[in-house]
């Protein structure tokens, strides 16, 4: 059973290793589980799953494995396709509401899995047994049962326990909304660590030469590991990015909190870069596009950009396309994305908007053309960064 549960997450996508399952068997073998079910549960998860986004489908997979359970069947998504509203429930007597009214909750929902296992067909309508819709079953939607588990959002139906309702704990995965620390975490495999920095004693490998040499006392010397990387962080901010602005803030403050790269610069800009970088928007601080190019050279740089690339294709497509009044020069903003994708040949633009909808607007296909474009999402952030190391 312990090997199918590790090929059953493999082929769900909880990326276990054969070193964190060899973990898990060395802890069982300690007894660290206390010789419980759910004390291998909370062993296992902690063990086995690196990511938060993985905790579902690990759930789901434990359920299959050790509790008979089939992710299938199982899956309230489907059985919520089952229930369709038909005919008139019947009533119940008083001695069947007595006897329903007393069963516990860990009854209830225990008698409905061994029921779903037994259940062969789709829809139940008026039935006093399986999974249905307005019968006197305590599993189902609309009937008239007073203790029993509801599939109906709204409950409406009656006095039901419990409630089964679609998993809405799913913003937990990779495709949905970043929180700080993990954009944190992401972020920081940027680093490019190399020798360099202040000589420092290494105590590890001084002990270790020594014991080599017999114990003759044998200094060793190295330098410290420093990262290199230099990020560029340049953010859309007003008009269509302000429902964006919470996520945008995330990101800002997870990339200002990490203190090893070699040099951190943020800016802002408004739908497209065209003559400056804002170094403060509200102030109207900016550097000079042209300055900030011959400022940032070199390979150890990355440029991120973050914004949703909608804008009227003429921001975009003709000289002084913004129309502002300050501007000098009369370069076109996809010139000018263009110079910078010449200079950054490691850079990634982040979108807020939905994947999806990203068909739907020209500019977002012109500049994805010339930046590789990711989601700003937990996976797409992840790509990204892959990308840029």
């Amino acid at each position: 059973m312990l090997t199918a549960f590790f090929f059953a997450l493999r082929s769900y996508g909880v990326k276990v290793t054969p070193t964190e399952w060899l973990t898990l068997l060395e802890a069982l073998k300690r007894g660290l589980h206390g010789h419980t079910l759910d004390g291998f549960y909370a062993l296992s998860r902690s063990l086995l799953v690196k990511n938060v986004e993985d905790y579902d489908s690990f759930d789901q997979v434990f359920a299959a494995v050790f509790r008979g359970a089939d992710a299938a069947t199982y899956d309230l998504d489907d059985i919520l396709l089952w229930l369709k509203s038909s005919a008139t429930p019947p009533e119940l007597g008083r001695d069947e509401l007595d006897y329903l009214s007393s069963l516990s909750p860990g009854e209830l929902w225990g008698a409905m899995e061994k029921i779903l296992r037994e259940q062969k067909g789709a829809t139940h309508c008026c039935g006093d047994h399986f999974v249905g819709t307005r019968g006197t079953s305590p599993y189902g939607q609309d009937g008239k049962n007073p203790a029993g588990v509801t599939f109906d959002e709204e409950g409406d139906g009656g006095g039901a326990l419990l409630r089964a309702v679609r998993r809405d704990y799913r913003n937990l995965r990779g495709d949905r909304t970043l929180d700080t620390r993990r954009i944190g975490v992401a972020l920081k495999r940027l680093r490019a660590l190399r020798s360099e920095g202040a000589e420092t004693l290494s105590i590890d490998e001084t002990i270790d030469r020594t014991a080599r040499e017999g114990g003759e006392i044998e200094l060793v010397f190295g330098r410290e590991r420093e990262n290199q990387t230099r990020l560029v962080l340049a953010m859309d901010t007003g008009g269509s990015m302000e429902p964006f602005r919470v996520l945008s803030e995330k990101l800002f403050s997870a990339a200002n909190s990490i203190n090893h790269f070699k040099e951190f610069r943020p800016f802002y800009f408004h739908n497209c870069i065209y003559d400056n970088l804002y170094t403060d928007v509200e102030k109207g601080e900016f550097v000079e596009v042209e300055d900030f190019l011959r400022q940032t050279r070199g390979g150890d740089y990355r440029l991120i950009v973050v914004g949703d690339a909608v804008m009227a294709p003429f921001e975009l497509m003709i000289p002084n396309g913004f129309m502002e009044r300050k501007r000098v020069s009369m370069i076109k903003g996809i010139d000018r994305l263009k110079s910078l994708a010449r200079a950054f040949p490691k850079r990634a633009w982040l979108n807020p908007v939905a994947e999806a909808e990203w068909a739907g607007h020209r500019t977002i296909e012109t500049i994805g053309r010339i930046f590789p474009m990711y989601p700003l999402t937990v996976s797409g952030i992840d790509s990204a960064v892959r990308a840029l190391v």
